[in-house]
């Protein structure tokens, strides 16, 4: 496209990670696809820094009530794969509002291309926050709970998706392990490389990378039928709202404000890393990053989901294996607390010996 354009300039990795979300440069564009489909926008908010640009959209619904008064409008453009990351959910949008799982995931409304490099969809919007936005005002029983909807919630989602037709446009023609093989291969032929370049383990942990990895039938149970996973089940993708507990309910006078308070679970969002792939690689972003690796939460979200026997021999090694191979480095509290750890084992059995 043309680079005196404003999204020009978005080729620019330094300006895209200042400017993604800045309703300054988007706010034209938001009001181009909003009118372009009738919605007549009002506010524009910016809304959680992820990725792609995400925008609250007050909208005027003239006292119809076939929307409410806000929707998500989200873009997706040439850097970070945004193409497939729009096909993957605008795919996964559609089949999930065709599914009955315990969560659901916001409405895709309506979608469309809006440059020859920008595509964007419109999702309808599930009031509420972030469960890492409140992470801190929820009690203990309330993140056992959460842990117990996410097995179960996982388990329905690998089944439903366990099949020989493909689900989103980016799977092959039939679904089969080997593309998700061959990621693993690669990652693990380069992982001494990728850690070296993070700077993420300390030089005695990098140089056991190489022997402590496992290969990839043993870190995926190639018996199984293959299936979908969320990839990326971080505390930003799950919403909901703040919820009084049963003792806060059964409490008189009324419990302080500070008091922990329950949790009630509205929606998953964020599809657009949906990839073939097992319950190890879900569980990076679901233990490291919704967990803060608790493993008390991670022992019950296993009990919930119903681990397969072959991940659960040897589970602290397979687990962290497929944290090294991860496409991603982790963030930096998950392996700062263990830098004093002698072996990856030692440090293996420390993030999910359940």
């Amino acid at each position: 496209m043309n680079n005196s354009s404003p999204l020009g300039l978005f080729y620019d990795k330094t300006f895209y990670s200042a400017h993604f979300m800045d309703p300054a440069i988007w706010e034209p564009y938001v009001r181009q696809v909003c009118e372009r489909h009738g919605f007549g926008s009002k506010r524009i908010i910016p809304g959680l820094p992820g990725t792609f640009p995400t925008f609250l959209v007050e909208i005027d619904t003239d006292g119809s009530q076939q929307y409410s008064d806000t929707i998500i409008v989200k873009f997706f453009g040439p850097l970070f794969n945004g193409v497939d990351s729009f096909h993957i959910e605008q795919s996964m949008g559609y089949f999930l509002a065709q599914q009955s799982l315990s969560i659901r995931s916001p409405a895709i409304l309506t979608h469309g291309q809006l440059t020859p490099d920008w595509w964007y969809l419109i999702f309808e919007h599930i009031p509420g926050v972030s469960i890492g936005q409140t992470r801190q005002k929820l009690s203990a029983e309330a993140w056992k709970g959460v842990a117990h909807q996410m097995g179960g919630y996982m388990k329905a989602l690998h089944s439903v998706t366990a099949t020989i037709l493909p689900v989103i446009p980016m799977s092959p023609s039939v679904m089969r392990w080997n593309g998700f093989v061959d990621f693993l291969e690669k990652q693990r032929a380069n992982c001494y490389a990728h850690h070296q370049e993070w700077n993420d383990l300390p030089p005695h942990l990098l140089e056991q990378v190489q022997d402590f990895i496992l290969p990839a039938d043993q870190i995926l149970d190639l018996s199984s039928l293959p299936h979908l996973i969320h990839a990326d089940l971080t505390a930003d993708h799950l919403f909901g709202t703040l919820a009084p507990t049963p003792e806060m309910l059964a409490q008189v006078p009324q419990s302080p404000p500070t008091a922990a308070m329950g949790w009630r679970t509205l929606a998953i969002i964020d599809w657009g890393d949906t990839r073939i792939g097992n319950i190890l690689y879900e569980l990076v972003a679901l233990h490291l990053d919704l967990f803060q690796a608790d493993k008390l939460l991670l022992r019950v979200c296993l009990e919930a989901y119903g681990l397969l026997d072959f991940y659960c021999q040897d589970f602290p090694r397979k687990a962290l294996s497929m944290v090294l191979l991860h496409r991603f480095p982790m963030p930096a509290n998950v392996y700062a607390p263990h830098q004093d750890a002698d072996t990856l084992q030692e440090l293996a059995e420390r993030l999910f010996g359940v």
